[in-house]
């Protein structure tokens, strides 16, 4: 039987040819490894292996999904039973990649016969994929950071400090992931960056309010997809791998305040950060730069998450729409739930719709759109006052995040109840 050797130290180990082991069932299990990496739902790998399997010819498929692993059996086409399990690395939010895995599951529906080493190629070159460069990455973190201080309420001066912050931030994210492999403490080095960037230039006189500039510098590193793939994961009941994705988020967020208070503390021109972490909406001109920001946020942002460029035009007007109707009802009501729970729901409709319009996954548009609404920043701020001994914000904020959560998922749930052929409206053809 051919074999390949693959030196390793002193020892060469011979494994068997990739040509003479790859079958199917391979290119299926492959395939859920690439969605598990890149931050897919758990029902969302376990459907899309099971249409990829029916494509493939494989019979009495099933599937188990789990944080970090991927089990799967079937009958091939020589009705012989197969079983397979795959420990998956970390995941990290990719879009791009997941999208490029469900447009390959829907080629393989319309194209059945393709050869197995064909598949393979295809799931390589995917894996391969990285989308944007270093330079992307950091131009993105400038946008978003000074867009997203600018949605909160901020003046232009906060908003270019912002920016500014954003630069370093992105330049240490760069610098950090090559060097250092551990996430919280690429987070916290990050969330240090955030606040002794914005601390200098508010002491040089850049900025007029220090809590609004670190705050835009870190909503860069809000953990949103994660806590907008947990609710789903939660409304899908999917308990274990929804408590996994919320942890991670959770962790994210602690390891911010962490970064942020450390840095605060051995800065002596630092001050802890206030309450007042926007100023309040008073005229439609404000409110029309907010909405302009926050979709501009959100574009730059999904750079972040790896989404196709030719998505930017929704995921702007989306994150855009989405905050508007957020400032319009919390202007006039003061009513959280509302103001959470509408955005909440034009952002899954329209999720909805993109997806089937664009054939491309939902989630692209949600976790994307979502960010504006999501409750990674009150659960932030609610660690930090925490940290520092205000017990009454902390409380405050931690009540703030738990509600738009909930609110979140009522939004989700609700939605996923309407059947699919509802969305087919405008399908592209």
């Amino acid at each position: 039987m051919a074999t390949k050797a693959i030196r390793s130290g002193y020892m060469t180990i011979d494994f068997p040819n990739e040509t003479e082991t790859q079958n199917e069932m391979d290119a299926i299990l492959q395939a859920g490894r690439v969605l598990m990496e890149s931050g897919a739902e758990i029902y969302r790998i376990e459907d899309t292996m099971g249409h990829m399997a029916k494509s493939l010819g494989i019979r009495d498929f099933s599937t188990y999904v789990v944080n970090r692993g991927v089990m799967i059996s079937g009958l091939n086409r020589s009705g012989l039973k197969e079983s397979r399990v795959l420990a998956t690395s970390v995941p990290s939010i990719h879009l791009g990649k997941l999208e490029e895995v469900n447009r390959l599951s829907r080629e393989l529906a319309e194209q059945p016969n393709q050869p197995v080493s064909s598949i393979f190629q295809k799931l390589k070159t995917i894996e391969q994929k990285t989308f944007y460069r270093p330079l992307e990455d950091i131009i993105a973190c400038v946008i978003g950071a000074g867009s997203f201080s600018l949605a909160l309420g901020s003046g232009l001066i906060d908003g270019t400090a912002a920016a500014i912050s954003g630069l370093f931030v992105g330049i240490g994210m760069q610098l950090f992931s090559r060097f250092i492999h551990t996430s919280f403490l690429q987070i916290i080095l990050s969330s240090a960056i955030a606040a002794l960037s914005a601390n200098i230039l508010y002491y040089l006189g850049i900025g007029q309010h220090r809590s609004v500039i670190i705050l835009g510098a870190l909503m860069i590193l809000i953990p949103g997809a994660y806590f907008v793939n947990a609710i789903r994961e939660f409304t899908q009941n999917n308990y274990y791998s929804g408590l996994a994705l919320m942890l991670s988020g959770v962790s994210t967020c602690l390891s911010i305040s962490v970064g942020v208070l450390a840095m605060i503390s051995l800065l002596p021109f630092a001050e802890q950060l206030s309450g007042m972490f926007s100023t309040p909406t008073t005229s439609w001109q404000e409110v029309l730069i907010q909405t302009v920001m926050a979709g501009l946020g959100t574009a730059a942002f999904s750079v972040l998450y790896r989404v196709p460029k030719k998505y930017f035009l929704d995921l702007g007007t989306l994150g855009a729409g989405s905050w508007l109707l957020y400032l319009l009802i919390w202007n006039n009501t003061h009513h959280e739930v509302l103001a959470i729970l509408f955005p909440a729901l034009l952002v899954t409709f329209t999720s909805r719709f993109l997806a089937h319009y664009r054939r491309c996954p939902a989630t692209v548009f949600l976790a994307s759109s979502m960010f504006p609404l999501i409750p990674g920043m009150s659960f932030y701020r609610a660690i930090y006052f925490l940290l520092i001994g205000n017990a009454d914000l902390g409380l405050n904020f931690l009540r703030a995040c738990f509600l738009a959560s909930f609110t979140i998922a009522i939004a989700v749930s609700l939605t996923q109840q309407i059947p699919s052929h509802f969305f087919v409206l405008g399908k592209k053809k």
